[in-house]
């Protein structure tokens, strides 16, 4: 066997097989390779135990497993003669050699019993210190819970792309946290947080019009829902996919992804929501059944008393309240072609958004509502209610052009060529002016610009 076969044999490197080599007698190897090589030495068969025992004039006979001397640091076969007491420079070290499987018959014999004992129970002491330990302070849980409330809340007024950078910055901290040492159930609490930021990130994605990052976003979301074991979260990530695959012209999809969400619900506001989502997509399919299904299922889980930690206490984002289920209806009655259901419950939305609390009013989703209120003044035939319910849209800052707007807006565009429109000077006008909107959306203010052409 080469030097280089021997070192590996042993687990050592190779270089300091030769220097035992070269050494000689002046060479003793630390106690941890002395025990693996007795160790080596023992599994060998009677011819090479005879060599060795010629190679150090010693008879072959005698045990099969050799001991060894620590305190002498030179490997020895024993002779009859009885073990010595052994001492050791550290637990460590003395518990290295038990690893090593070596620790048996005459070899333990050279083990002080107190020695193994203590060892063991000094082990025991140091690793529950360590699980006892944490790199999360309650104070640490309550900023970070605080930083996730104010950014879903604060979401809803704000431009999207400086809100991902915030929620990026606050997850990556979590990240980071959860590459160290917590208690199991900070642990849980950190994924908690991982989630919910996933979550936040997914809904800003879809508002940027990326879809695919969206996915991988609310699949992340899911997973630390499922670590955490959280059924809030479950059910609102949930309907947070329903609504990308929706938006992915995967309605199918979408409404079962909206159905499993419901097993995990434990609060109205969740059930409400996810009827309402699915009513959405019902309505998309044109089941007008199972449509009015959902929004009398939906009004019924209305009045439950019920509340949870995410839809109703961090709210924001992850809420849904009255004017957010009204602007959902008037969405689901302009895919039905139902332009009076559509006129009253978005006009409802956009009345509780303008007279309600500045720091609830979600622009995304009062302009979504004010767009569902043109196109069902487009079915009834009137422009000039059109025009009207569109120009605080038209007037948007470009950072806050998201992306559900240029899409709701294309079909608006749709209507107004309508050969009812075709002719009208003001549908012309409006056309232009919605052309110009959709060319600078939020998304494309991010966007590097294009150097290819």
């Amino acid at each position: 066997m080469s030097i280089r076969e021997f070192a590996a044999h042993l687990g050592v490197h190779e270089r300091l097989v030769s220097k035992w080599e070269a050494g000689g007698d002046r060479v003793h190897p630390r106690p941890i390779n002395q025990a693996a090589l007795d160790t080596s030495l023992a599994r060998s068969d009677d011819v090479v135990r005879a060599r060795f025992a010629a190679l150090i004039d010693q008879p072959s006979s005698g045990p099969a497993v050799p001991g060894f001397d620590v305190r002498q640091g030179g490997s020895e076969l024993w002779s009859g003669r009885p073990a010595p007491e052994a001492s050791y420079s550290s637990d460590a070290e003395l518990l290295a050699l038990v690893d090593t499987g070596a620790m048996r018959g005459d070899a333990l014999a050279a083990i002080s019993e107190r020695d193994l004992i203590m060892a063991a129970a000094h082990e025991a002491s140091e690793h529950a210190g360590r699980a006892e330990g944490t790199n999360v302070g309650a104070t640490l849980l309550e900023q970070l819970d605080a930083d996730v409330t104010r950014i879903a809340n604060e979401y809803v007024h704000m431009p999207p792309v400086p809100m991902m950078v915030e929620m990026l910055r606050v997850r990556r901290r979590v990240y980071r946290l959860l590459e160290g040492h917590q208690r199991p159930s900070d642990t849980a609490h950190l994924y908690l947080l991982a989630g919910t930021l996933s979550g936040l990130l997914a809904n800003a994605s879809t508002d940027l019009g990326y879809f695919d990052a969206a996915g991988e976003q609310a699949r992340a979301a899911w997973a630390y829902a499922e670590l955490c074991e959280h059924n809030p979260l479950r059910a609102w990530t949930r309907g947070m996919q329903a609504l990308i695959e929706y938006r992915s012209e995967r309605p199918r999809r979408a409404v079962l992804l909206a159905q499993s969400g419901q097993r995990y619900t434990e609060s109205a506001t969740s059930k409400v929501r996810l009827l309402n989502i699915e009513a959405r997509i019902w309505s998309r399919l044109g089941s007008t059944v199972d449509t009015e299904r959902c929004i009398r299922a939906a009004d019924e889980a209305r009045d439950g008393e019920s509340s949870d930690t995410l839809h109703d206490d961090v709210g924001g984002v992850f809420g849904f309240d009255q004017p957010k289920s009204h602007y959902y209806a008037g969405a689901t009655y302009i895919h039905l072609g139902q332009a009076g259901p559509a006129l009253d419950a978005t006009r409802r939305a956009i009345d509780l958004y303008v007279n309600g609390p500045i720091d609830k009013r979600s622009y995304g989703a009062e302009s979504l509502a004010r767009v569902d209120n043109a196109a069902a003044h487009l079915i009834n035939g009137s422009l000039d209610g059109a025009a009207a319910a569109l120009e605080p849209v038209l007037e948007l800052d470009e950072d806050k052009r998201i992306a559900q707007l240029e899409e709701r807006l294309s079909v608006l565009r749709q209507r107004l060529a309508s050969p009812e429109f075709r002719d009208a000077g003001e549908a012309h006008d409006l056309d232009e002016r919605i052309e110009d909107f959709c060319g600078s959306t939020a998304a494309r203010s991010v966007l590097p610009p294009d150097t290819s052409r």
